[in-house]
Parts: structure tokens; sequence; C-alpha cells
């Protein structure tokens, strides 16, 4: 149903497709204060969601999908007449995609959003325009096996150590290493019991049609799986203090690709579990300009005509490669566009979504360096009794912010990814030492204590 009518103002309107998991609902609001009127498209049928439907309705018009078909909820948004659409969750781009094709509103098209939230339809089509990326195999369906012919040829073609991963996820979810068949039996005879037991989803109007896993999603079925050639480290990075992968930052305005930022990262816990972000990165010149590039092949290759992207590239001993690349800006980028160049970019996603061109020549400078760490629980622990000394990190300089994620009580299960992460860490420093001491601190002198 919708909730409230076109304001007068002369203002556009723009359709937020909801999560308050994907970006703050204040900082959605706030970017969007002076550029347009916001109707918030929401699912009330997700608890997380529901709970918030009384701000929202403060900040907005609102417009609630529970329960309605595509062809309903579509007839329901047009109502509130918007003249754009966003969506900033992966969860959330394939269904708002066939929202914006009915409505004729500027946004990816299906096709496109399949290639952003499918790994397997994504690494196909990065692959037919040359763009280098790992090996990937699509697992077949454990419930099918007795089709041998499926299995032996997965089972020929190949090649370990590999990586397993959902075909459709986010934030490093149920993502594991397997070096061998065997192991690789053992993880789907996981992944099959974990999914036996799991929830159902949240924003499940809205979000395309996943299952759910740990922390809130279910684990995907066998068939849901892809694997991928593991990507060897370079030899001169052994020992370095941040890992080998970057992921470039961009927007994409009637398909001119302009990059905001290369972000570096801390080595991930494991088994692939992010521990660190910072713009810029520490790479050189050189090697900036080579990713880069590659990441502006990897645009054109998926065929994105207006957006914002997060592009994945490891530095490997046969150059750059395109891990893989998302259809919205990744987690804390903005906080730390902000801290390191000035840029704001949840105003310029909005007017982009708005049909706006926004174009910049070169990337932006950066006076300083911004930062988002994620502090992880050890792989084997899964209750957190006590997290100590995360007050005197919080008077560190360079420390703006420390948020406790998973306190005294509270479960942890590596298969959450990032999301799982115990306490965060954000702020701004002069330089990649001062970052790495603080990186330190976090990670040495707080204790996560467990079982």
């Amino acid at each position: 149903m919708s909730d409230g009518a076109p304001s007068a103002g002369g203002q556009p309107r723009l359709a937020f497709v909801y999560h308050p998991r994907s970006f703050g609902t204040m900082a959605i609001a706030e970017a969007a204060d002076g550029i347009c009127q916001l109707i918030w498209v929401i699912d009330t049928s997700d608890p997380e969601i529901s709970s918030m439907a009384r701000l929202l309705r403060r900040l907005g018009d609102v417009v609630d999908v529970a329960g309605l078909s595509l062809g309903d909820a579509a007839a329901a948004i047009a109502a509130a007449r918007p003249d754009g659409i966003l969506a900033l969750a992966d969860s959330l781009l394939l269904w708002t995609a066939r929202i914006a094709d009915r409505l004729k509103l500027p946004f990816l098209s299906p096709e496109i959003a399949g290639r952003l939230t499918d790994k397997h339809e994504q690494r196909l089509a990065l692959q037919r325009a040359g763009v280098p990326v790992p090996g990937f195999w699509p697992v077949p369906d454990r419930d099918r096996q007795a089709d041998g012919d499926a299995w032996e040829a997965f089972e020929h073609a190949v090649s370990f150590p590999a990586i397993l991963k959902p075909r459709r996820g986010e934030g490093s979810r149920d993502v594991v290493r397997v070096d061998s068949l065997d192991e690789l039996h053992a993880q789907l005879a996981d992944v099959v019991a974990a999914g036996a037991s799991a929830a159902t989803d949240g924003a499940s109007a809205v979000a395309d049609e996943r299952p759910a896993g740990t922390d809130g999603t279910a684990a995907p079925a066998s068939d849901e799986l892809v694997l991928e050639e593991y990507l060897r480290d370079r030899p001169e990075a052994a020992g370095q203090p941040f890992a080998d992968y970057v992921s470039v930052e961009s927007v994409v305005s009637d398909g001119h690709v302009s990059h905001l930022a290369i972000t570096g990262r801390f080595p991930p816990a494991q088994p692939f579990r992010e521990t660190g972000f910072f713009i810029p990165c520490a790479f050189d010149q050189d090697q900036c300009a080579a990713i880069a590039e590659m990441a502006t092949a990897a645009v054109q290759a998926i065929g994105l005509q207006r957006g914002a992207l997060h592009t994945e590239v490891k530095l490997t001993p046969d150059g750059p490669r395109v891990i893989e690349v998302n259809g919205r800006i990744g987690g804390g980028v903005p906080e730390m566009l902000i801290d390191a160049t000035g840029v704001e970019f949840l105003p310029m996603a909005i007017r982009i979504a708005l049909g706006e061109q926004i174009v910049f020549d070169s990337m932006p400078a950066c006076t300083q360096i911004g930062y988002l760490l994620y502090v992880q629980a050890p792989s084997s622990m899964h209750t957190i009794t006590a997290v100590q000394g995360l007050d005197e990190l919080r008077v560190r300089p360079g420390v703006e912010e420390v948020v406790l994620n998973r306190g005294p009580g509270r479960s942890v299960d590596w298969r959450a990814g990032n999301h799982g992460h115990v306490f965060s860490v954000r702020g701004s420093v002069a330089s990649h030492q001062q970052l790495r001491s603080i990186e330190q601190h976090a990670t040495r002198e707080v204790q996560i204590q467990g079982a």
C-alpha cells in the first residue's frame, strides 16, 4: 500500500528500496535533503524493517510492498509518482531492476542486475569480454547425484586449491577454501546441514529469491554454489601488513565510468572474513593505474550504463585479476571517502538515480587516510563472553568511532562473514604507518573472550 501523496515543491521524487543493513537510515535522509523527496519502499513482513516503519514515515512517503506480487508492487510504487529508483544492497538489486523496468525508470536492467548478483553469470560475462578472472565451476545439485555425468564432468574440470562460495551472496558469507574433492564434499555436507536448520531471510518481498544462512540468512543449496580458483599472492607480498587485493569504488553515468577511490585491505581473518579497509590503498601509482584499468574493463564487460560499483581486484604473480563486481558501493566506503577526499557518495548516487550525469575527469585526491576496521572472533569461537579494552581504544588519536557489534552473550559464526565481526573501528590518520599502529592496538590489546 502507498502511504502519502506526492508533495508540492518541484523537487524530484526518489523511490528508495530500503533495508536497514544497506546504509544508515538517517545518512540516506540527510543525503537526499535538498535534492529530492524520498519514497521509502519497504517490506514490513521483515521484522527488521517493520521496526523502522514509524521513523521512515516521518522522513518521507512510504510504500509497503509486503505480500504484493511484482506487478502489484510496481503499481503501488507508480502511484507515489517516483522520478527515479535506487537500491544499495546486493539482495535488492534484481527486484528493483524488475520494478524499474516495468515503470520505465532509470536503473540497472534486469539482465545487468542478474550479472551483478549471480557470480557464475558474472564470470561468464567477464570471460567472454577477455577480462582475466579466476577459473570457476558451478557446483552440481547435491540432490541430483544420480546424474553421474554432471558430477563426473565437474570433478574432471576443477582444480585445487579453490574457494567455495554462494553464487548469490555478499560480505564473505559462507566462503571457505577447499583443497581437495574430499574437502569439497565435506563442505557441501555442512551446507546441506546448515540449510536444513536455517531461518528464512529478511526482506522477503523485495529481495531476490535467495536462501538464508547464518545471521539471518539461510545457507545456500549446493546448486547455488560456485567453486573458484584460489588466486595466489605475489611472492613480494609475503609478510606485508596489507593484503594483495583491493576494491575500486566507481560511479557510472550514461556509460561513463568514474573511479572515486581504490580501497586497500588488511589480510582477511580465517577463512575469508574482512578485517579492515582504507582509502587510499598503499600500492604505487603504476599498480593503481593497472588496477583502475582492469576495473574499467570489468564495468564495460558487465554492460552497466548507470549506478555505483565496487570492483574487487587482486594482484597475482600473473597480473591483476578481477575477483568480482558488485552493483553498489562497498560498506563503509562513503565515510572513508569523505574522510580521505571530502567527496560525498550518497548524494551522487541519488543524483545519478534521478538521471543526472556526474563525471570525474580523474580520481579525487586524498588529503588523509580514511579507514574502517572489522575485528573478528577466532573462527572456532561460538559465543562471546567478554570484550575488554574498547575504552582505551576509543581515546586513541585518529579513532573517531568504536562500535560493539557482538557483545557478551551474543553468538558468533565464521559463516556470517563480515557481518559477524565483534567490533568495528572508524577514523582517519595521516599515514599508513599510523593506521597500522591502530590496527595492531585493536587486534592485540583488545581482548575478545568466548567459547
